[in-house]
């Protein structure tokens, strides 16, 4: 009942009333009309996105392939790390950072503070975003997080891959490391497809690199229901949005099977000790690597997971330069091991013969200097066969005199592999240099002069080379002037040991050298280790007929007053350079290796003992029918001869101690040494031939081991 006198202003409210209550009914209108939108006409699509909220996407990293040596010896495994990480979204929705930072304190031994400045510093990023607290935790403080994990909200522990060195540091450069894709990388990979991501790993050196779309595998996806806080569910059943485990499973990367031997790399490191240079073993037949060895060198497997700033610094500082690899990426002089090019041209040239000689008074003139021998005395009257054995620098100053001109070394050189880059398959390798008058001339603008032939035939002035160069070229040398593209790869293998592909010998050149010429130069470089004359008597295999040549590389010139002094008395920097590259057996070898060793004086005690131990290692465990110790002494001992190799012996000519130019010190008939004429062993048996193996394909050459 309305008031005595108010009917007037009831009837003027109750016209506003409509305006409110229509717009009551168009809010209600419009309620109505979003409820219909999300769920009936997109119902499935909203239901989707809700159920994407209780599901956690993780991405299950696909293991790379592992890499073997040619005995299937375990060289790079994978090997699972696991990382602590946050969810800050989750940890903050829990409302108990506090507590839940000061048990993690606690079971992983981290001060409160420091996590906190990681979860700080990471604030930049999206919450939902992991961040990384911890990497490489041990197995107990994993197990101690998961029992807790539940009174945790955010804390997570992943599991990953750590790519794994078995042998540490040894044959590092040519296997190489895994890094993270960079941001700079991104584009460049995802050019033609998207295949990586932001923390994703890829090869960054070596075969890793190389052969990186090989050995990645597929990663895959591990679908989970998580809660409101980001923890996993684990009861099944009502409510469950996922009843059984959702995803795809990773695929693992394909497996590299090497021609690489690890027992040689084993003896090879020993040997090398704590040295600096490089080793590189070949197998003549077919270009195969056999062994391939940079000191110092690194752990690839502190490089897998991010390497620490202290030791990458420790790395880059390091005068050794341990990131380099010394096979091929660095340029050498080859000193006296080059002389044997030299003898090749002369001979192949015609210049000279078995029966042509010299003189070695100790030095020649050529035109206003003096260039020495190493042997202050001289040698005497000297012919190819005895210059290669005691490393005559004079006769072959006289062969490079009677030569035409520079390039007809150049000629053969390149010929015999020096000079260009061998093609192996594996990234940065350098060409090396083999001088010209055409290549003077552009370099510098200046013609050509005599005097600097006679420092080429010695292997210095602007010869320049790499270990894989003159491992190459010896092996071209023994089996007679077939020149192999060296190769690492042998064979491709998927993770369940099926042959996808199998890599075959590739002949870059055949340069028919003549018969007499092979026989010469092989005879001079036997009696190198052989002869009590060689400069590497001391070195010498009884019984496996083991062949070279020594070599001792000024790197700094010296005054006339300097020339003989002793090298061991120089510092260490100023130190001689040495150099052996050889072969075994003398006929149909089956093993070349070239040894370089920086500032260890001599290449007969700084080198050589190096390559001989790699060849002793190799003979005797592929052919111990031939050369086991016990096959060996019973051959000797028919010979009348002993198994002993006395150590050299001490030096007794004063004059002697002081001579070290571009060569060894005086052979060690010089000085006194036992004359016990070698027994020529038997050669090896020539493997089975493989037909498979005749022919390369024209599309492997562009593949995986080119």
């Amino acid at each position: 009942m309305a008031f005595l006198g108010q009917e007037e202003q009831i009837r003027e409210f109750q016209d506003r009333f409509r305006y409110l209550y229509a717009a009551v009914f168009l809010v209600i209108g419009l309620l109505l009309s979003r409820l219909v939108y999300l769920q009936i006409l997109n119902g499935e699509k909203m239901r989707q996105y809700s159920e994407e909220n209780r599901i956690k996407r993780v991405k299950i990293a696909a293991p790379r392939g592992m890499i073997f040596d040619r005995n299937r010896t375990l060289l790079i495994d994978n090997r699972p790390a696991f990382d602590l990480e946050i969810i800050p979204q989750y940890l903050r929705e829990s409302r108990q950072t506090d507590q839940v930072l000061g048990m993690l304190s606690k079971l992983i031994k981290m001060p409160k503070e420091e996590i906190q400045g990681i979860l700080d510093k990471a604030r930049g990023q999206p919450s939902f975003m992991p961040v990384k607290i911890k990497p490489d935790l041990s197995r107990d403080e994993v197990a101690a997080i998961e029992v807790w994990k539940i009174s945790m909200p955010g804390v997570e522990v992943k599991e990953e891959i750590k790519r794994t060195n078995i042998y540490g540091d040894i044959a590092a450069h040519l296997l190489g490391y895994i890094g993270e894709v960079n941001s700079a990388e991104l584009p460049i990979l995802n050019k033609t497809a998207q295949k990586y991501k932001l923390g994703d790993s890829i090869g960054k050196f070596g075969l890793e690199q190389r052969m990186e779309d090989t050995l990645r595998g597929i990663d895959g996806e591990e679908i989970k229901e998580v809660d409101a806080l980001g923890r996993v569910k684990l009861a099944k059943g009502k409510g469950r949005v996922l009843e059984n485990n959702a995803g795809k499973p990773a695929r693992p990367g394909k497996n590299l099977i090497l021609t690489i031997d690890q027992d040689l790399q084993l003896a090879a490191a020993k040997a090398f000790g704590d040295k600096i240079g490089a080793l590189v073993a070949v197998d003549p037949r077919n270009g195969e690597v056999l062994a391939m060895l940079s000191r110092p060198s690194f752990d690839p497997t502190e490089f897998s997971r991010g390497i620490p700033a202290a030791i990458w610094n420790k790395l880059l500082t390091n005068e050794n330069h341990p990131l380099r690899d010394k096979t091929i990426q660095d340029h050498y002089s080859p000193g006296s091991v080059f002389k044997t090019v030299t003898a090749v041209a002369g001979l192949q040239e015609g210049v000279i013969d078995e029966k042509s000689t010299f003189r070695c008074t100790g030095s020649i003139r050529v035109g206003n200097r003096v260039y020495h021998c190493h042997l202050k005395r001289g040698h005497g009257e000297i012919n190819v066969v005895t210059a290669l054995t005691q490393s005559c620098d004079v006769f072959f100053y006289r062969v490079a005199q009677k030569l035409k001109s520079v390039d007809d070394l150049a000629k053969w050189a390149r010929h015999l592999g020096i000079g260009s880059k061998t093609g192996i398959s594996l990234a940065r390798e350098v060409p090396g240099l083999i001088p010209t008058e055409e290549w003077k001339m552009k370099r510098f603008g200046q013609p050509w002069n005599g005097g600097e032939t006679v420092s080429v035939a010695i292997g210095q002035s602007f010869v320049l080379t790499t270990a894989i160069q003159l491992a190459n070229t010896y092996a071209a040398i023994g089996n007679g002037g077939t020149h192999y593209r060296p190769y690492i790869v042998k064979s491709i293998e998927s993770y369940d040991g099926r042959v996808v592909k199998e890599f075959q010998p590739e002949i870059l050149g055949t340069h028919e050298l003549l018969p007499k010429t092979v026989e010469l130069v092989k005879q001079g470089l036997w009696g190198v280790i052989n002869s009590p004359h060689g400069t590497a008597y001391h070195q010498r295999l009884p019984g496996m007929d083991f062949t070279g040549k020594t070599g001792t590389v000024q790197i700094m010139r010296l005054s006339a007053d300097k020339i003989y002094q002793k090298c061991e008395n120089m510092k260490f920097r100023e130190r001689h350079n040495g150099v052996f590259v050889g072969f075994a057996p003398l006929k149909d070898p089956v093993i070349a290796v070239a040894v370089i060793g920086e500032h260890v004086c001599h290449g007969s005690t700084g080198a050589a003992p190096v390559a001989r131990a790699v060849v002793k290692t190799y003979l005797e465990k592929y052919y111990p029918d031939l050369y086991s110790e016990k096959a060996v002494a019973a051959r000797l001992k028919a010979h009348g001869q002993a198994t002993f190799v006395p150590p050299p012996p001490k030096r007794v000519d004063p004059e002697d101690d002081d001579v070290v130019i571009n060569d060894d010190n005086v052979p060690a008939s010089d000085l006194g040494a036992p004359h016990v004429p070698p027994v020529p062993p038997p050669s090896p048996p020539k493997p089975t031939r493989d037909t498979s193996r005749d022919a390369l394909p024209d599309s492997a050459a562009d593949n995986d081991d080119d």
